[in-house]
């Protein structure tokens, strides 16, 4: 009984718990910028790869699965955008004399879109390379998932903004700076700026609903601002008539 309360209790609390600021998904995007004065060509090569990395999942709300998956001839450089391609598709059913009955497979590709900075970075990148995964390993194969979270939390530490929020059930560390948190963070700023959600929903491959169950804590930025900038303790200068030793 008490274990499972405290399990409900951690996951209340991960869900609760801030997102990723607008100050540190920038500073993060840039932290691969951070390298020795004799860096080797291989060392260079690695963290302009970090930085598409983290900019893309930042910037186009993409599943870091989904980005995994593209190819360089996915990569429209005119339209800064990338073709996310769903192998399976999405099966659309509809119920028959109480039974569940598949109708059809439909097409999940969609378009996603990065920044200028980011295309100049991919043109640097990539030297002319025409096919291939486009994020590589150091050996040259596709990147797994698991190499793109070890990324992620790499820079997220070096600039110090790592932190564990709670633990799984299995003890596994549940972090602030994860793959996903980026992925959601990058929504929800736009979101914040007063893009249109329906918009934002699409190109992260979900719909609104989704975003309103999953995304609660996506508030806590403006919640912020709103109570420092209108709680009457918030405009207080100064702690006057203390006279404590």
């Amino acid at each position: 009984m008490l274990q499972s309360m405290q399990g409900k209790m951690a996951r209340v609390d991960n869900q609760s718990y801030r997102g990723l600021t607008e100050d540190e998904c920038v500073t993060l995007c840039s932290a691969p910028r951070r390298l020795p004065s004799d860096a080797s060509r291989f060392q260079l090569w690695k963290h302009l790869r970090d930085e598409i990395l983290i900019r893309l999942i930042y910037g186009t709300f993409a599943r870091i699965t989904e980005l995994l998956r593209v190819d360089v001839p996915d990569v429209d450089f005119k339209y800064c955008s990338i073709r996310i391609k769903h192998p399976k598709g999405k099966a659309i059913f509809k119920i028959v004399d109480g039974k569940r009955e598949h109708i059809e497979t439909v097409s999940q590709e969609r378009n996603v879109y990065y920044d200028d900075c980011t295309r100049d970075l991919l043109i640097r990148y990539l030297e002319g390379r025409k096919k291939g995964p486009l994020i590589v390993s150091s050996r040259g194969k596709r990147l797994s998932s698991r190499e793109a979270e070890r990324i992620v939390d790499h820079y997220a530490r070096t600039i110090d903004i790592q932190k564990v929020i709670g633990h799984a059930k299995n003890g596994r560390e549940n972090r602030l700076v994860t793959c996903k948190a980026l992925r959601e963070a990058g929504e929800r700023h736009t979101d914040v700026n007063g893009a249109d959600r329906d918009a934002t929903a699409r190109v992260a491959g979900h719909t609104v609903r989704t975003k309103e169950l999953y995304y609660k804590r996506g508030n806590f930025e403006e919640d912020r601002r709103v109570v420092r900038k209108h709680h009457p303790l918030m405009r207080e200068k100064e702690t006057t008539g203390w006279t404590g030793n």
